[in-house]
């Protein structure tokens, strides 16, 4: 009988845990199913809403298992393409009659992808739609958004934050040697300063020099393009910026009113008085009930904006977004490996007949960078042509990898070059002496301890290391002369690490072209002969289901909800940190200048 008990209570165990997991995957099928499946409708006469949130990038970076001292945390990123889709789209759809742009949740941007965005948006005006921007405050980025609509306004105890352009950096010589810290940096390249704030205590003459020049063309860009969306001149601009206590005494210290009388803006509105504003431009009468509106994101989904290719003639659009790292990396970084994988899969496709690289890097790993050059080549050596379009930075291993390409296009607020190498050592053991620790041992050899953090790098160590960064060095430069066609003496004069601007880049012979990634694609087509016939398709990493569902289930948002908030400095400081750990022979190719 006992047995007979025992034998029936297994049977119903087993059936229960049947009978959950059943319920479990029935309930999981109509999950996915109303995802894929459900897609939001357009309203008849509606406004786009327009509301980025986070950073703008090329690809949102996503967690990967490196990240886990930050708790699986991503920090909120907008993708710009999506942004760009959504605006194009729209342009021609009937229904939508506003384009409204709401930017308080829109984080720091580039130069250079606002003045992509600013180029949507008034193709889509050239249609005689409006566009209408509304904000608490606006930040520098979100003011130059901003100020590409028709209508711009600002709620009375807000502001219009312009502060210029500006590179300022924390320096730890004084505070490293107090902790007893020793650093080595061995570097090519009088203006490679990636490693300068752990070395020095302020800016060096080269750094400063490199910095003066491209801010000076990012900042008068920044102010011509105000100028001519505003009317305000830049002089005038400047003068505000300059001394903004003298202007605000003017208006009783507000800075609303400021805004307002210099032409910033064009009304002070709270956000009831701006919802009426865009219900007016509708023409919508039902004054208790809102008007009829879609997010971007709605409206990508509802729309089939990013359609699937339907020519046989393609031209494939591959992103390099991220620090460059060897091996297989999430999206928000450029691995090695998953960089060839998509390079690979656009050289097989007969179908594509050009491939155009979408470089928004500051570089990383020479190795890896060298090793997708390579992957480039080869995608060259199978007739088709390949095209670089830098986005806002494209520097470094940036740069290393886009010098394969048959032609290069940038912004003229890119920032390209800085064709120099480091590598860093740092050594604990004066630290570990000062508390009363000592390390001792044997080797085989004089420098069999010296890759260990609680001893010194011995004197052969670090000749050998130096010898090993100059030869690299020498490899970026006739990485440069061969894919530029440009003397090795005269890359030298361009390169010892300094960064340029796209605008002086295209001077110097660096760059070819000056425009975005639409002209880029042209170019490619028109090199493969393939005219105005043909289609474009994106090539991206292939990803696990579990992350396409979350994606479609909670937006670019979710990966947050999966882990603990994260600042974002903090978050990329962890980046740089694991990928200069992640290199195993210690040489980078890379510039930290993302944002100014």
């Amino acid at each position: 009988m006992k047995a007979f008990f025992a034998t029936l209570m297994r049977w119903l165990d087993r059936t229960r845990r049947v009978l959950v997991n059943a319920l479990f995957l029935l309930m999981l099928v109509i999950v996915v199913v109303a995802v894929f499946a459900a897609r939001p409708s357009v309203p008849e006469q509606a406004a786009l809403i327009l509301e980025p949130e986070g950073a703008l990038v090329e690809e949102p970076e996503l967690p990967g298992p490196g990240d886990f001292p930050f708790g699986f945390a991503a920090p909120m990123q907008t993708r710009m393409q999506d942004l760009l889709d959504a605006i194009n789209h729209a342009r021609d759809d009937d229904r939508i009659r506003v384009l409204v742009l709401k930017l308080d949740g829109m984080g720091h941007a580039p130069l250079a992808k606002l003045q992509d965005l600013r180029r949507a948006i008034e193709a889509f005006k050239a249609t005689g739609k409006p566009v209408i921007a509304a904000g608490l405050s606006f930040s520098q980025s979100q003011y130059y958004l901003a100020a590409t609509a028709d209508k711009v306004f600002l709620h009375p105890m807000g502001m219009v934050a312009l502060t210029g352009f500006g590179v300022y950096r924390n320096y730890f010589r004084d505070a490293l040697e107090r902790l007893h810290v020793d650093i080595t940096l061995f570097r090519a390249g009088d203006y490679k300063s990636a490693a300068e704030p752990l070395v020095r205590n302020n800016m060096s003459k080269q750094d400063r020099e490199a910095n003066r020049a491209w801010l000076d063309v990012l900042w008068r860009h920044y102010k011509e393009d105000i100028a001519a969306m505003r009317g305000i001149r830049p002089d005038r601009l400047q003068a505000i910026l300059d001394d903004p206590g003298k202007y605000l005494r003017q208006h009783g210290g507000s800075i609303a009113a400021l805004a307002q009388k210099e032409g910033l803006v064009d009304a002070i509105a709270d956000t009831e008085e701006v919802r009426d504003h865009i219900a007016k431009a509708l023409e919508w009468q039902q004054a208790d009930q809102d008007y009829p509106a879609i997010g971007h994101r709605d409206y990508l989904r509802a729309t089939g904006a990013q359609h699937a290719p339907r020519s046989n003639r393609l031209v494939a659009i591959v992103t390099a977004s991220g620090p460059i790292v060897e091996g297989e990396q999430p999206s928000g970084m450029v691995g090695s490996e998953s960089m060839a994988q998509m390079l690979r899969q656009a050289r097989r496709d007969p179908r594509v007949k050009a491939v155009v690289l979408r470089v928004d890097s500051p570089g990383g790993s020479a190795l890896a960078s060298e090793a997708i050059r390579r992957e480039l080549l080869r995608v060259r050596e199978a007739g088709k042509p390949v095209v670089v379009s830098m986005g806002s930075i494209a520097a470094s291993g940036g740069y290393w990898i886009a010098a394969a390409a048959d032609e290069i296009w940038a912004s003229p607020t890119t920032l390209t070059g800085s064709i120099g190498v480091f590598g860093l050592f740092g050594s604990i053991h004066q630290g570990l002496q000062h508390l009363g620790i000592h390390n001792d041992g044997l080797g085989t050899t004089r420098i069999a301890d010296s890759l260990r953090v609680d001893r010194p790098m011995s004197q052969q160590l670090a000749e050998a290391f130096q010898l090993g960064v100059d030869d690299i060095y020498r490899q970026f430069l006739d990485v440069v002369a061969k894919g530029r066609k440009m003397p090795v003496s005269r890359v030298k004069k361009l390169a010892r690490g300094r960064v340029w601007s796209g605008e002086d880049a295209k001077s110097n012979g660096l760059v070819d072209h000056l425009g975005d990634l639409d002209m880029a694609v042209k170019a490619a087509a028109v090199r493969a002969g393939i005219g105005d016939d043909y289609d474009r398709i994106r090539i991206r990493p292939e990803r696990a289901f579990a992350e396409v569902l979350v994606e479609q289930l909670f937006g670019e948002a979710a990966w947050r909800w999966f882990g603990v908030s994260t600042h974002p400095e903090a978050m990329a400081l962890w980046r740089d940190i694991r990928q200069w750990l992640g290199t195993p022979h210690g040489i980078y190719a890379y510039c930290e200048y993302g944002g100014y």
